[in-house]
């Protein structure tokens, strides 16, 4: 078994826990499920809003290491001189 096969396990686990102590229908209920969804399109393009997503990881659980010799501050300042999105 591998460490994903190991988080899907405990995935698992842990949703099937979780709907002993909430229902669906308890969802339902709820004060946020009937509110407004959020695009994320709209959101990303959105000139008011900052637009960037983004992920810094040295390694993967399922790649192992990506690139140890990234500099974390050298690469998040790039990312936040990305200043135009571009839609596919």
């Amino acid at each position: 078994m591998n460490i994903l096969d190991t988080i899907i396990e405990h995935k698992k686990k842990e949703v099937a826990e979780s709907r002993l102590k909430k229902t669906e229908s308890d969802l339902r209920k709820s004060k946020y499920f009937n509110r407004e969804v959020y695009s994320l399109s709209d959101s990303l393009l959105s000139p008011a809003r900052n637009g960037i997503i983004a992920e810094f990881k040295r390694k993967s659980p399922s790649k192992g290491i990506i690139n140890d010799h990234a500099d974390v501050k050298e690469v998040t300042a790039a990312y936040a001189a990305v200043t135009s999105f571009t839609s596919a």
